[in-house]
């Protein structure tokens, strides 16, 4: 399955930013909240900072998904 997540950061010059990824995870995964832990960790390798709050299509705030241009995030 593939659930969209964005992470709530900062970004390489250190101001709020968000960072939005796509994960390939299994059922089990989902279900075991890995899915958060994959995004957090692909935010990092892309050079966002600090604590990572990290929400999914299904718990986080509906405006800040229909807002963002899904096509152009990676799937990880």
């Amino acid at each position: 399955m593939i659930v969209k997540c964005a992470v709530a950061c900062h970004n390489a010059s250190g101001d709020p930013d968000f960072f939005f990824v796509k994960i390939k995870c299994t059922e089990e995964e989902y279900q075991e909240g890995t899915h958060y832990e994959f995004a957090r960790a692909i935010a990092k390798e892309m050079g966002y900072e600090g604590e990572f709050v990290v929400f999914d299509e299904s718990d986080g705030p509906n405006w800040l998904f229909t807002r963002f241009y899904w096509e152009k995030a990676q799937v990880r």
